[in-house]
């Protein structure tokens, strides 16, 4: 095997090492990711609470003042009946004191169910708050395991990406260009080895996928130190030695 080849081999292992601290890496992050989307999650419904339960604190202090309003009124009223000299007169003020009962009444009815509801939103939002606590030392936790990760495979992680740049170095422009753009189309696998179809038969096929590779691409690899493309999948080739 010659040196471009060689190269391209250690430079795919090394995109492969790379690779698998990466995936493993991602999946710490995504962890932390989906706690911290949680926690935003948990703070909109809780200011989403909060606006709700300022409307409806207003809604009782209107009402508190309607029924201050009301009840100023109805001192006034029995101040009057007191002085009421006819029947009738008395009659009347006694109508209007009891129409202002019963809308105090229902005023009473509405304030009671706000203040029920209001009740209810708070300790929604206590509920939320508490789980709120539970996803945040989740996130402590996977944040942990996350640095204690990077921590672990930092010296694997640098060393992977020195091989990579040492071998990606000793390519030539054109080939390292046509590594990475092969790369990119096949999940960061641009090498598949050429596979023996029979122990007795020259047939040979892409390792990629399983496609037949010809005798001319064989006797290329085999005499010139540079890349074969397989014709199916368009990945790089290489014979074992």
């Amino acid at each position: 095997m010659g040196e471009t080849l060689a190269s391209l081999r250690r430079l795919q292992e090394a995109e492969r090492q790379l690779a698998e601290l990466r995936e493993v890496e991602e999946k710490h992050r995504r962890q932390v990711r989906i706690c911290q989307r949680n926690i935003s999650k948990s703070d909109e419904m809780i200011q989403s609470k909060k606006a709700d339960l300022r409307q409806q604190q207003m809604a009782v202090d209107r009402l508190e003042l309607d029924l201050k309003t009301r009840e100023q009124v109805l001192v006034k009223h029995r101040e009057a009946l007191n002085r009421a000299r006819t029947n009738k007169e008395y009659a009347t003020i006694l109508t209007v004191i009891n129409t202002e009962k019963v809308d105090q009444s229902k005023l009473e009815s509405q304030e009671l169910k706000l203040m029920g509801q209001i009740d209810e939103v708070r300790a929604e939002i206590q509920k939320i708050e508490s789980e709120k606590g539970a996803v945040r030392e989740r996130l402590e936790e996977a944040e942990r395991r996350l640095q204690g990760y990077l921590d672990k495979v930092a010296d694997r992680f640098k060393s992977a990406q020195e091989a990579r740049q040492a071998a990606a170095e000793s390519l030539s422009p054109v080939a390292l260009s046509t590594f990475e753009r092969v790369a990119e189309r096949h999940d960061g696998l641009a090498l598949a080895p050429i596979v023996r179809l029979h122990p007795k038969r020259d047939e040979f096929a892409c390792g990629g996928c399983n496609m037949k590779v010809t005798l001319e691409i064989i006797n290329a690899l085999q005499s010139r130190d540079e890349a074969q493309s397989c014709s199916a999948c368009g990945r790089l080739l290489y014979m074992e030695d």
